[in-house]
Order: C-alpha cells, then sequence, then structure tokens
C-alpha cells in the first residue's frame, strides 16, 4: 500500500484433538483473516524488516466432535464418575472475530521472511451447536474464557512485491 502501510491477509486448515480433564473434543476447519500492518520500523538501506502493529477481520468455518466426556461430580462416594463415550459431530459451525496484531518480521531470503506476532482477539459472532459449547476455533484459539482471547504465532512469509 504505502512505505508504512501493508495489506495482510492468513488463511489456514486446524486440525486439532483437545483432551482435558472433563472433555475430549476434536475441532477441524478453515479460516481466514485479513487486515493490515503499520511498519513503526525506519528501515534503512535496502531493507524491508518490520516492526508492526495491525488489526486482522478474522472468519472461520468448522465441526467440532464431542470424543467423550466425564460428569462432574463433588460428592464421589465410589472413585470417579463414568466417562461417557459420546462420538457427537456438530457441523456447519462458523465464527467471526476481529484481532489486534504486534509483531516483528524479518527478511531472511530475498522476499522470504520469519517472524512472530502477539495478538489480542475478541469475538464478534459464534454459532453455538445444540448442548454444547465451541470450546475452540480455528484461527481463534480456545474459547474457554468469553469472548476475548490471545494468541501467539511465528511465521514463515512471502512479500509479494507489486510495485518498486
Amino acid at each position: 500500500m504505502t512505505k508504512r502501510f501493508f495489506i495482510a491477509a492468513e488463511l489456514g486448515n486446524e486440525n486439532k484433538t483437545v483432551d482435558d480433564a472433563q472433555v475430549n473434543f476434536t475441532t477441524k476447519g478453515t479460516y481466514i483473516k485479513a487486515g493490515f500492518d503499520y511498519n513503526a520500523y525506519e528501515n534503512w538501506l535496502n531493507m524491508e524488516n518490520m516492526i508492526h502493529i495491525g488489526l486482522r477481520y478474522g472468519v472461520s468455518s468448522f465441526s467440532q466432535t464431542l470424543n467423550n466426556y466425564e460428569v462432574y461430580n463433588t460428592q464421589q462416594y465410589f472413585g470417579e464418575s463414568p466417562t461417557i463415550d459420546a462420538g457427537t459431530e456438530f457441523n456447519g459451525l462458523s465464527a467471526q472475530w476481529a484481532e489486534v496484531v504486534s509483531g516483528v518480521k524479518v527478511e531472511v531470503f530475498n522476499n522470504i521472511y520469519v517472524g512472530f506476532s502477539l495478538r489480542l482477539h475478541y469475538l464478534i459472532s459464534n454459532s453455538k451447536p445444540e448442548n454444547f459449547d465451541n470450546l475452540y476455533i480455528p484461527g481463534f484459539n480456545r474459547t474457554y474464557n468469553g469472548n476475548f482471547g490471545v494468541g501467539f504465532n511465528y511465521t514463515v512469509s512471502y512479500f509479494l512485491p507489486l510495485y518498486k
């Protein structure tokens, strides 16, 4: 876009199984994020490194499978509660969110960069299955703590030189 502002897009596909103390589930889906980055680093010579802050809008389409769960019981007389094998699959789920991104990108080869970023997410919309909640959303991360989330990414990216 300019010397300081850059269009940013991210595509991804996730297949994640979580095995917590009370629940085991698998989430499969894809996501896309689009937005921009502002480069706060003043490059010298022909460098294209970045110390950036940016905004993204993310959309995800996914399915979740509830593999098994345990009923939480505070008054257990004969050991643990039984594990219930569910195997229930919830399809056609979607979510949308906004996120603030801050990170670093360093050019290691011509137009190829490595970097990392910290992200603060805010969940805008979330289609929940009946009698269950979305515990993990591809591209967003876990949703245990309400509408806010944080993330850390490391990246290998390619810079498309559209103009000089």
